[in-house]
């Protein structure tokens, strides 16, 4: 009998196929609205105008990919761990794509009947705001497209196959960067224009990543799926999906209180300083949540076939890798944080001020890795609670109290706002050592 691809290669091949395809994934994702802020930069009279839209909406745009996570993650799971069972596979996967579309149509409506109260909301001024208005318009309509491209290469790499995964992200991200010049620049649609690039690239995606499966038979049938089954194997999706989605949710929820703060403590343009730094962090950090992510399906498989010296052997790696990583992207943007800085800002004064923040959002970047390991172990366990518990101590009980606290204690220092990050992951580490040897003295008494 013919191996699977998890019993043929060792957990360092896996780790390695796996964590590839969802980095690129997650970089495409990033990649629309990170490709939108550094075409926005560069849009003339109304690159700053453009900037400060995409500061002010990115908490909104955050929500919707943390939603879009929460049935595409938890899907590819149980695939990966009900592989052998076609039956079994295909109901989840059905249920789903019913989900996936359930909850981003949802959440689109929800978002258009609100937009006006939503825009205030996030302090979008009179003069900036038909800019957003419009933009957001077109995502609404993106967010659907992009929930099933989602939901749909997340299954495709749990099937096995991470390198169509991968072609295919790849394929939309130079689609997104080519369809944007043609859009904003070409058609001179301006900021629009990069919306309308955006939802072009997320349905290319989508068909590209629904005709593979459909010719390779893993689109399911969608029958004998009774209100019951649905309702049974949605709940448990959720819940393997939820924690993620909250990260998500919660990382949206600080980005709006960071904005609230700069306008508060006088220095509204942090907003635009903030939104940029923000996109730079989230793509560095990509390789690293690629990496926990792409695991979940391999120790999935192992935690459903009782191979548990393997699972150890993937979460020792991956703590590892994703620490070096860590590293060396800390090293990088001390040395080159001009560089770096350069590909989006061209105003002097925007960028005297974002070198040096830049380099005090990254200081605890090495300690992410470790979070987000300890996330991913907890979560394919079966200890979904505690994950969710170590989330909000990091959003809610730590980064949001910091956000108001330092500004506070220090007001003379006007980067004190972005010292709430590294003293917050400080912090967490503590909190996760001390709760590991909490546990290990459990266990031995």
């Amino acid at each position: 009998m013919e191996k699977n691809i998890y019993e043929a290669k060792s957990v360092h091949t896996l780790i390695i196929m796996f964590s590839v395809p969802v980095i690129l994934s997650f970089i495409s994702e990033i990649m629309t609205s990170m490709i939108d802020t550094i075409f926005a930069g560069h849009l003339g009279e109304i690159s700053e105008d453009a900037l400060t839209v995409m500061g002010l909406i990115s908490p909104i745009l955050n929500v919707f990919t943390a939603f879009q996570s929460l049935y595409a993650i938890s899907t590819s799971i149980v695939i990966a761990r009900y592989l052998r069972s076609k039956k079994e596979r295909d109901c989840y996967f059905s249920v789903g794509i019913i989900f996936t579309i359930f909850v981003s149509v949802g959440i689109s409506i929800f978002s258009f009947l609100n937009l006006d109260n939503i825009l205030y909301l996030l302090g979008v001024e009179k003069r900036i705001f038909g800019l957003a208005k419009t933009y957001l318009l077109i995502q609404f309509i993106s967010n659907v497209f992009s929930a099933l491209a989602y939901t749909f290469l997340s299954c495709i790499r749990a099937f096995g196959y991470p390198k169509i995964e991968m072609i295919i992200t790849l394929f939309a991200v130079v689609g997104n960067i080519v369809l944007n010049i043609v859009f904003a620049f070409i058609f001179h649609m301006g900021f629009t224009g990069l919306a309308i690039g955006t939802l072009v690239s997320e349905i290319l995606g989508m068909l590209l990543s629904f005709v593979w499966m459909l010719k390779k038979n893993y689109i399911p049938a969608f029958q004998n799926l009774s209100g019951k089954i649905i309702c049974v194997k949605g709940w448990e999706l959720f819940r393997l999906g939820f924690v993620q989605t909250g990260i998500q949710v919660l990382s949206g929820c600080s980005g709006f209180i960071l904005n609230s703060s700069f306008i508060i403590h006088g220095v509204p343009f942090y907003i635009m300083i903030w939104n940029i730094i923000q996109k730079i962090y989230a793509f560095l950090l990509m390789p690293m949540l690629g990496i926990t992510q792409g695991i979940w399906t391999i120790i999935s498989y192992y935690n459903g076939t009782k191979q548990q010296k393997k699972r150890q052997e993937t979460i020792s790696l991956t703590m590892l890798y994703t620490t070096c990583y860590g590293c060396i992207v800390l090293l990088l943007v001390y040395l080159f944080a001009e560089s770096i800085l350069g590909v989006f800002i061209n105003s002097t004064g925007l960028y005297e001020q974002s070198v040096e923040i830049l380099k005090i959002v990254f200081l605890s970047f090495p300690l992410v890795g470790i979070f987000y390991t300890v996330l991913t172990l907890l979560e394919t366990t079966g200890f979904e609670i505690k994950a969710v518990l170590f989330v909000l101590l990091r959003q809610f009980f730590l980064l949001l109290p910091m956000i108001y606290i330092l500004p506070n204690i220090f007001p003379n220092v006007k980067t004190a706002v972005f010292w709430s990050l590294p003293v917050t992951d400080f912090l967490l580490l503590f909190a996760i050592i001390m709760t590991w040897n909490i546990t290990m003295k459990k266990d031995k008494g």
